[in-house]
């Protein structure tokens, strides 16, 4: 499936929201309809909380 209405999707969803913030998309270009499994979802979460963090400012760094 080409990802293109998912794109104008975001685009409209960024013009019309009347703010600033960004809108997560995620494009998926080895996927089916199948079931996923345990190393997609940490995948999956993994770019959440990296698109969150960055947007709200948080910079990756060591705790000792």
């Amino acid at each position: 499936v080409v990802p293109a209405h998912s794109f104008k999707y975001a685009a409209t969803l960024q013009e019309k929201a009347n703010r600033e913030n960004p809108a997560l998309i995620r494009i998926e270009t080895k996927s089916g309809h199948g079931a996923s499994n345990l190393q997609k979802a940490q995948e999956t979460l993994a770019d959440i909380y990296a698109f969150i963090m960055y947007n709200v400012g948080v910079t990756p760094g060591r705790t000792e």
